[in-house]
C-alpha cells in the first residue's frame, strides 16, 4: 500500500513539474497515465483539469470539467477541486456555456461553506463573476496596473521581480500576486527595457498609435501610395505582440501552477496591491479622442482615394492641319467606317475622334482614332488585346513591345504586323480620360522611333483641358 502512495506521489510530482513549467501536454500526459494506473487521486485530477484550463480554449475547457467533475464524483469536498472547477465556470462566457456558468456561484458557496477564509475561498471571491459584484477588470488591465504600480515603487526591474517572487512564494493562494510576480520575472530579463516602457506609459503608446494610424491613413491618398501601403498601420500591432504575448504567457504560467503551501512567512514588506481602480476620465476621453480620430482618418482615407480613383483628366481634342509633313484629309472614306466602329469600343457618354492624315484619302499614311471621357475603370491589360485582334484578322504579327506613354501618362502598347504585305505598326494608348490607336506605315524607323511617333500623335491632338474641363 506505501508503495502504491509513493508512486501516486511520484506521478503528482511529476505532472505538477511539468505544469510549473508550462509543458502543459506532458503535463496532461503524465496525470492521465497516473490515473489510469493507479486510480483516483484529488491531485492527479486536479493537475490534469489545470493543465487542460491553462490552454485557454474551449475544447480543453471541456475536458478540464470533465476532469474536475470526475474528481469530485470520488473527493466531493475536496477544497482545490472545488475551487479550481468554481473558477472555470466563473470565467465561463454565458452565451456560449449557460449550464457551466451557472454551476459557479454553487460551486463558490461550497468552497466557502467548507473553509470560510481559506486561499481557495479568497481566490473564488476574487474572481467577481456570478457573485453579485461589479465585474472585475480584465485580467490584462489588472495585470498591467499592478506591474506599473511596483515599478514605481520599487524601481529596479530585478529587484521587484525577485521580491514579487518571494511573495508569491509566501502566499501561493494569491493569483494576482502570482501573475505580477510572472510578468515582472519576464519584463526584468536582458534587452526588455522596451516592453517595459509600453508596460508604464499605456496613455503615451496609445497616443503614439493613433498619431501613427492617422498619418499612415492620411498619407496614402496625399502622396498616391498603392492600396496596400495602408497595411503600414498593422506596424504598431507588431510593436505590441512581443508585451501582448509576454503577458499572455504570464497569465497562463500563473495559470498552471499547482497549488503549494506557504515557504516563507517572513517574506519581505511588498507594497500591497490595491483593487484596480476605473478608468479615469482623462483616460476615458484620450481613448474616445483616439478613436474618433481613427475612424475619421480611415474614413476620410477611403473617400479621398475613391476620389482619386474615380477622377480622369478632362480633356479637348484639336486636330493640326498637318501632323507628320502630312496632309489632315477630312474627307477620307476611312475615317468615316471608323467613326462608325468606335462607339463599340468606348465607354458610354464618351466622345469620339477619328482623324486620317495623308496625300490620299483611300490609303491614308497615319490614321488617329480614340475616345475621351471616364475610362477610370477600364483595364490597362485591355491593350493586349491589339495583337489577338490583329491575328484574328489574319494579319501576320511581327513583333509586339509595351512603349513609354509620354506625358499624358497611362498605358501604351505597339504592334507591328502586315497588311498584304504592307509593314504596319499600331499604337494603342490608354489612361483615365482617354483611349485611342495610331496606325501608321512601318518604315523600319524601330521600335522607339514608331512609339515616338505615335505619342507624338496623340500629344498633338489630346490636350488637357481649362476651367470646367480641367483634371479632377
Amino acid at each position: 500500500m506505501q508503495a502504491e502512495h509513493q508512486e501516486v506521489m511520484s506521478a503528482c510530482a511529476e505532472a505538477e513539474e511539468h505544469l510549473r513549467a508550462g509543458r502543459l501536454a506532458e503535463a496532461r500526459r503524465a496525470a492521465g497515465n497516473a490515473l489510469t494506473a493507479e486510480g483516483p487521486d484529488a491531485r492527479l485530477f486536479l493537475t490534469l483539469g489545470r493543465a487542460h484550463a491553462a490552454e485557454n480554449e474551449d475544447d480543453h475547457d471541456d475536458r478540464a470539467e470533465t476532469a474536475y467533475q470526475e474528481g469530485l464524483e470520488a473527493f466531493p469536498d475536496d477544497l482545490d477541486l472545488l475551487a479550481a472547477y468554481a473558477e472555470l465556470c466563473l470565467a465561463s462566457d454565458y452565451l456560449d456555456r449557460p449550464a457551466r456558468n451557472d454551476r459557479g456561484p454553487e460551486l463558490a458557496r461550497r468552497v466557502r461553506e467548507l473553509a470560510p477564509g481559506s486561499p481557495q475561498a479568497l481566490r473564488v471571491e476574487r474572481s467577481g463573476r456570478g457573485l453579485g459584484g461589479p465585474k472585475p477588470p480584465s485580467a490584462s488591465r489588472t495585470q498591467l496596473h499592478d506591474v506599473r504600480l511596483v515599478l514605481a515603487a520599487v524601481g529596479d526591474p530585478a529587484s521587484a521581480a525577485a521580491r514579487a517572487r518571494r511573495q508569491a512564494e509566501a502566499r501561493p493562494g494569491d493569483d494576482r500576486l502570482a501573475v505580477l510576480a510572472e510578468t515582472l520575472g519576464a519584463l526584468a530579463r536582458p534587452g526588455r527595457a522596451p516592453l517595459r516602457r509600453m508596460a508604464r506609459a499605456p496613455v503615451l503608446t496609445g497616443l503614439l498609435r493613433a498619431a501613427w494610424y492617422v498619418v499612415v491613413l492620411l498619407a496614402v491618398p496625399a502622396l498616391h501610395l498603392p492600396w496596400w501601403s495602408r497595411l503600414a498601420v498593422l506596424a504598431p500591432l507588431l510593436v505590441a505582440l512581443p508585451l501582448n504575448t509576454l503577458l499572455r504567457r504570464a497569465r497562463t504560467r500563473a495559470a498552471a501552477r499547482p497549488p503549494a503551501p506557504p515557504v516563507d512567512a517572513g517574506a519581505p514588506a511588498f507594497p500591497a496591491l490595491p483593487p484596480v481602480p476605473a478608468y479615469p476620465r482623462r483616460e476615458l476621453a484620450t481613448g474616445a479622442v483616439v478613436l474618433v480620430a481613427i475612424v475619421a482618418a480611415g474614413v476620410a482615407s477611403g473617400v479621398w482615394s475613391y476620389r482619386q480613383y474615380a477622377a480622369y483628366p478632362r480633356y479637348t481634342v484639336s486636330a493640326p492641319d498637318r501632323l507628320q509633313g502630312l496632309e489632315r484629309q477630312d474627307a477620307s472614306p476611312v475615317r468615316t467606317r471608323v467613326e462608325s466602329l468606335i462607339p463599340d469600343l468606348s465607354a458610354e457618354g464618351a466622345r469620339t475622334f477619328a482623324y486620317v492624315y495623308g496625300p490620299d484619302p483611300e490609303q491614308p499614311a497615319l490614321l488617329v482614332w480614340g475616345a475621351t471621357g471616364d475610362f477610370h475603370d477600364a483595364p490597362a491589360e485591355g491593350l493586349a488585346e491589339i495583337q489577338r485582334g490583329a491575328e484574328a484578322i489574319g494579319y501576320p504579327v511581327r513583333s509586339s513591345w509595351s512603349a513609354a506613354p509620354g506625358s499624358l501618362g497611362g498605358s501604351m502598347r505597339c504592334v507591328s504586323y502586315e497588311v498584304a504585305t504592307t509593314p504596319m505598326v499600331n499604337c494603342a494608348w490608354l489612361d483615365k480620360g482617354s483611349m485611342g490607336a495610331v496606325y501608321f506605315t512601318d518604315e523600319g524607323q524601330g521600335q522607339e522611333a514608331s512609339a515616338k511617333l505615335a505619342r507624338s500623335a496623340r500629344e498633338a491632338i489630346l490636350h488637357r483641358g481649362t476651367g470646367n474641363d480641367s483634371e479632377v
